[in-house]
């Protein structure tokens, strides 16, 4: 179960890292237009990467980076993984807050209580 929570910790710091890497390289524009089948595909070679330099092995990384990216694709629209993704890269505190308040009145909160719960036997 722990390491279900740091892969979920993963996810939001590598979203944001994702975010933040996009913003650098294109236009608002081009960003907030992403499909979700990108947006879950940086999602995947972020976590995969990430538990990888954890010391997670690759091929456990790489199943529970599949798992995880598909429940959220099965559980999540499009715009609720902008919102996610939005949400984890906020730096100002209030912005961030208010931000929040949308995504929980889109009801993300409540789908990721859910997310990847399967997943976890996966780093067993």
């Amino acid at each position: 179960m722990k390491k279900l929570i740091f892969a979920f910790c993963m996810i939001l710091l590598c979203s944001s890292q994702t975010v933040m890497a996009q913003s650098k390289t294109k236009t608002k524009v081009q960003t907030t237009n992403n499909s979700k089948e990108s947006i879950l595909k940086a999602m995947y070679k972020d976590i995969s990467e990430s538990m990888v330099k954890e010391g997670t092995p690759k091929e456990k990384a790489e199943k529970f980076a599949d798992c995880l990216t598909k429940d959220l694709g099965a559980k999540l629209t499009t715009d609720e993984l902008k919102m996610l993704d939005k949400l984890n890269a906020m730096k100002d505190k209030k912005e961030k807050e208010e931000l929040a308040k949308k995504a929980e009145k889109m009801g993300i909160r409540k789908k990721m209580e859910t997310v990847g719960v399967n997943c976890g036997s996966i780093l067993k």
